[in-house]
């Protein structure tokens, strides 16, 4: 591997592509490579299990090296929690699990601030659904009460170590995910249901590779055109405000494609091997990003198609956790506290930068505006132009996009400084009026009750 890594430098040093982010586009090749060979090859759920954990043990290993001991401790540690708590397992994991993962997003700040390189932290916050997902579906397999997505995802018994071993360690998602449950794992290992019958993935491998070269194509011949600190400098701070927001948008639109390009080759990477195919031709069940996120105006969709695989785990797992999804109905109140709660395990397990709070509790009070016009849509007259004049749906998707981007920026930004100079350049408008039609909902009611409640 030692040459591997020295031809990699070598490719780095003429190409100007950080040597961290190659390895990690070779690992997905390989990924997607092995891929292929285990869908057309390898049959037994034995031998399923131990080829698609030893490629993912070492493709871990090759990227990693030495801090693949990081995940094997925490693989293990988990594993004994489950085993030793059984049906009380699931908050402690969660709560260790999320201890382990801040422990290292705070060592890396501390020796890499601001810093984009690869480290262990990466597969450990993919890894992280994983143990904690796991420890909910074992202690729900001990349960009599559960949901309908709850009873379908239960582990009635503990699996073997190996078992879970080679779903942590699978190498479909063991560079950058997306994560999936132990459920579609153990199905897709079984081949059963709509694995029995996959058909070719070379066309959706191809595609998603097509997706993500252009993606990243965009972004390397575009971004130094809109570089993300001129929000930050004195002269951004000289335009008008219709400028700016035209100028960060298209800025912040160029910015996502450097997500979706990796997210796209992280889908094709697990994609190869059938695990994705959710029947009727499709392969769309374990997914990462829908790349037409900058087309819709509903927040909500937005917060659903990025990072989907993360999106799936909080909702399953922390969301309908805190309080069951009856709960929830019958208390607004408790249905709120699950949705901040929500907010702030998201901003943890991303990590400790100040730009992340600032970005989360914002998109929250922002998702809490959005519920409010969608009721005040649904109950009265007021807004159906924003529904049926063409004019109205672009004004309504402009202004929706330039505030969620705002707040997309704060979160790019990372530190204080940076965050209120661009608040400042860009006046404060936003946030006057985000802030300002939260109050007004707040105080009045306006239009969140229906004529039935009103009666």
């Amino acid at each position: 591997m030692d040459l591997i890594d020295t031809k990699v430098i070598e490719l780095s040093s003429k190409t100007g592509i950080p040597d961290d982010q190659l390895k990690m586009f070779i690992a997905l090749i390989l990924c997607t490579l092995f891929g292929f060979f285990f869908k057309l090859s390898i049959r037994g759920r034995q031998a399923r299990l131990i080829f698609g954990s030893v490629f993912g043990v070492l493709i871990t290993y090759y990227i990693y090296r030495c801090q693949i001991i990081n995940v094997l401790f925490q693989t293990i540690v988990v594993y004994i929690m489950v085993k030793v708590l059984g049906k009380k397992s699931p908050w402690p994991v969660f709560v260790e699990s999320m201890i382990f993962v801040a422990a290292h997003h705070i060592y890396r700040q501390y020796t890499d601030y601001g810093g984009w390189k690869m480290d262990v932290t990466t597969i450990l916050m993919m890894d992280t659904p994983k143990w904690t997902a796991f420890a909910f579906c074992v202690s729900d397999g001990m349960k009599k009460q559960l949901s309908k997505e709850q009873e379908i995802r239960k582990i009635a018994k503990l699996p073997s170590f190996l078992e879970y071993f080679s779903f942590i360690f699978f190498f479909a998602g063991s560079v950058l995910g997306p994560c999936f449950d132990y459920y579609d794992f153990n199905t897709f290992i079984n081949e059963e249901n709509e694995y029995k019958n996959i058909p070719s993935t070379i066309k959706e491998t191809l595609r998603l590779l097509k997706n993500a070269l252009i993606c990243m194509g965009i972004f390397l011949f575009t971004e130094k055109y809109f570089p993300l600190n001129f929000v930050a400098s004195d002269e951004f701070g000289t335009y008008n405000i219709l400028y700016q927001t035209l100028w960060f948008n298209i800025m912040v639109a160029i910015q996502r494609t450097k997500y979706y390009g990796g997210w796209q080759l992280a889908e094709m990477s697990i994609a190869s091997c059938g695990i994705t195919y959710q029947g009727n031709g499709l392969f769309q069940k374990i997914k990462a990003v829908d790349v037409d996120w900058d087309l819709t105006y509903n927040m909500k969709d937005k917060v659903e198609k990025w990072n989907i695989s993360i999106q799936t785990w909080l909702r399953r797992y922390v969301y309908t956790r805190i309080y069951t999804e009856e709960e929830m109905k019958k208390s607004p109140a408790k249905q709120n506290l699950a949705y901040q709660m929500t907010y702030v395990v998201s901003s943890l397990w991303h990590g400790f930068y100040i730009g992340y709070y600032f970005s989360f509790f914002q998109w929250a009070i922002l998702n809490n505006v959005n519920k409010a016009i969608f009721r005040v849509s649904c109950n009265t007259k007021y807004l159906k132009i924003f529904e049926t004049n063409p004019l109205a749906k672009i004004i309504r998707w402009y202004l929706a996009n330039t505030i969620f981007n705002v707040f997309g920026i704060t979160f790019l930004l990372l530190s204080v400084d940076p965050i209120l100079k661009f608040y400042s350049n860009i006046r404060f408008i936003p946030h006057i009026l985000l802030y300002a039609i939260y109050a007004f909902f707040l105080i009045t009611n306006f239009g969140q009750k229906s004529k039935k409640q009103k009666e």
